[in-house]
């Protein structure tokens, strides 16, 4: 990963590429990212449902080594696109990839994800994945499979980043998250934010959860699915708030202040 290409589109290429990807999310997916390397959680990226690749872009720029990067989606297949939840556009995936990043770790699958079993994910990927966001079909039925597919192809330590599941215009992801979590899963939710609900492993919840604590000192801790998640709110920190940080604008202020005083 190029430190100069992953901060350039954090904190602008990102604005460049059309999609839906709310302030916040991106900071605590960095993070998450960051916590992974931590705990020494390896593996590739990969999202269900690119559209033209605002966030798979990001998830690409977080790769190291020979870690793969698997995009699927429907593209040209639209036909198969049962509630219009996006429209990817292969071509400008691919443009939009090599305006910011590169192709060289880039996987696709062209087709229906539900079709999709862990396995044929992993074989995809050259084994489990660390980070799987789920941004295709939004009906219930689609979203209980994508789980059960990503869930499946999960590193140890691996996170899911599921979009859409509290948003009122697409109820059925809410409900698919409900038909897969009516039995014991392998992996629970620890955080609600920025229109993403992230699942880990149990063991590493707490840790993940802490590690998000850091966009939002005030997030609280609520219950979802029996389980203890972190909801939390980002808000940018505005021009004023970085130069109230900023030693040399501290200085500029009081000579500044100094010389009204004396005019």
């Amino acid at each position: 990963m190029s430190k100069p290409s992953f901060q350039a589109y954090l904190h602008h290429g990102q604005h460049m590429v059309k999609g839906w990807l709310l302030a916040g999310a991106p900071e605590a997916i960095v993070l998450l990212s960051i916590k992974q390397r931590e705990e020494l959680c390896a593996g590739g990226v990969a999202e269900i449902g690119v559209h033209h690749g605002k966030l798979f872009i990001l998830l690409y720029l977080l790769c190291q080594g020979n870690e793969a990067a698997v995009a699927v989606d429907l593209f040209s297949h639209q036909d198969l696109n049962v509630d219009g939840s996006g429209a990817g556009d292969l071509a400008r995936f691919k443009q939009n990839l090599r305006r910011h990043a590169d192709l060289s770790r880039l996987v696709i699958h062209e087709g229906d994800s539900t079709q999709l079993t862990s396995e044929d994910l992993m074989e995809l990927g050259r084994g489990p994945f660390r980070l799987i966001s789920i941004d295709g079909g939004h009906t219930a039925a689609i979203t209980a499979s994508d789980l059960a597919t990503c869930e499946g192809a999960l590193a140890d330590g691996g996170i899911v980043i599921l979009d859409d599941c509290f948003n009122g215009e697409w109820p059925g992801v809410i409900d698919g998250v409900h038909q897969y979590f009516s039995v014991p899963r392998a992996i629970v939710p620890f955080a609600i934010g920025a229109n993403k609900t992230f699942f880990c492993h149990r063991p590493l919840a707490g840790r993940y959860a802490a590690t998000l604590k850091e966009l939002d000192a005030s997030a609280a801790e609520q219950e979802f699915l029996g389980y203890s998640v972190l909801c939390f709110t980002y808000r940018p920190r505005t021009l004023a708030g970085w130069f109230g940080k900023v030693d040399a604008f501290r200085f500029f202020r009081r000579v500044y202040h100094d010389a009204l005083s004396r005019v």
